[in-house]
Formats: C-alpha cells, sequence, structure tokens
C-alpha cells in the first residue's frame, strides 16, 4: 500500500517539475521584456489557464489588447488569434502540428490551432489584439492596454491563476471579466 501512494506522490512531483521548468522558462524571457519596459508599463502572467470551448459560457482565457509584448504557451488543446495590425512585428506561434489560416475578424489577424501537445507562441514590440481558447494556457505580457479574463472554477481539476500589474496571484473568474487596465496608461 505504501508503494501506491509513494507513487502516486512521485507522479504528482514530476508534474510540478514539469510545471515549474516551464513557467520559468517563461520567466527568462519575461524578465528580458520587463527590462525595456516604458514608464507606465504593466503586467499581466497566467498561469494554467482554461475555459469553456463550448456552449453558452464560451469564452477566451485571454481576451488581450496590448501595445508592447507577450509570450506563452497552451500545453493543450486550444487555438489563438493574433492581430498585430500593418505596423507590427508578426506574432510567431511554433509547436507540433500547430494549424495557421487567415482569420474572417480581420485582413491583418492569424489564427493558429494545435492539438493535445500545445504550442508556444510570442508578440513582441507592437500593438495586439490576442485571444487565446485552449487548456493549459501560461502567458506573460508586458505593456499598456486591457484584458478580459475567463476560467472554470467549478471544474474539479482547477481554472488557473492570474496576476495584473504585479499584484497577488488570483483565481480565473466563472465568467468573463470587465475590462481590466494593465498599466497606468492603458
Amino acid at each position: 500500500m505504501a508503494s501506491h501512494h509513494s507513487g502516486r506522490y512521485f507522479e504528482q512531483m514530476r508534474r510540478f517539475a514539469f510545471l515549474f521548468l516551464a513557467l520559468a522558462g517563461l520567466a527568462v524571457p519575461a524578465a528580458a521584456l520587463a527590462a525595456k519596459d516604458a514608464p507606465g508599463d504593466g503586467t499581466l502572467v497566467v498561469i494554467n489557464g482554461q475555459a469553456p470551448d463550448s456552449g453558452p459560457d464560451k469564452a477566451p482565457v485571454v481576451s488581450l489588447k496590448i501595445t508592447g509584448s507577450v509570450i506563452g504557451q497552451l500545453t493543450g488543446q486550444g487555438k489563438i488569434i493574433i492581430d498585430g495590425g500593418a505596423k507590427s512585428l508578426p506574432a510567431e506561434v511554433t509547436g507540433p502540428g500547430v494549424t495557421r489560416k487567415d482569420s474572417a475578424i480581420s485582413d491583418t489577424a492569424t489564427v493558429w490551432s494545435g492539438g493535445p501537445d500545445g504550442f508556444k507562441f510570442r508578440a513582441v514590440g507592437g500593438t495586439y489584439t490576442i485571444l487565446v481558447y485552449g487548456t493549459g494556457v501560461n502567458l506573460v505580457a508586458v505593456g499598456t492596454g486591457f484584458v478580459q479574463l475567463a476560467g472554470m472554477p467549478d471544474w474539479g481539476k482547477g481554472d488557473g491563476r492570474f496576476s495584473l500589474n504585479g499584484d497577488p496571484f488570483h483565481s480565473l473568474p466563472g465568467t468573463q471579466t470587465k475590462q481590466l487596465v494593465i498599466g497606468s496608461n492603458g
């Protein structure tokens, strides 16, 4: 009986170590982004976010309009829509099985979808509108703008957490928030 509990403990620790390493990988680029921040810039951090992907409560985990930089990853299945307009640097999205298509939202928006292995993304040094749907959403943003967030607190596996402008982490809400300001010039 002790070996059964021990095996489960080591599996949980292995998962925790993997998540920690993944988030640590985001922290180094985030620190580099923060070194270039401008007066009034704020931050947004989302860890392990997920929101309903169907039904009447369907909402993106993150709906973001920002002038600055965003890096992140989905560790599960999902999609991301990024619109950088004509003046921003193109976003980069990588991962196994990621597909790309134009979006009907605008002439400059692109939709990327990924399977169960997830994908990584970054949109750096411009003004971007970003919608993130899926599971295992992790991101760091630095700049000024607005965000709306959603989660699934009634779901047994947890709903993820967020921190805005350096405030303590909070559970993602079960319904999409009103617009929250990132930075002081949002």
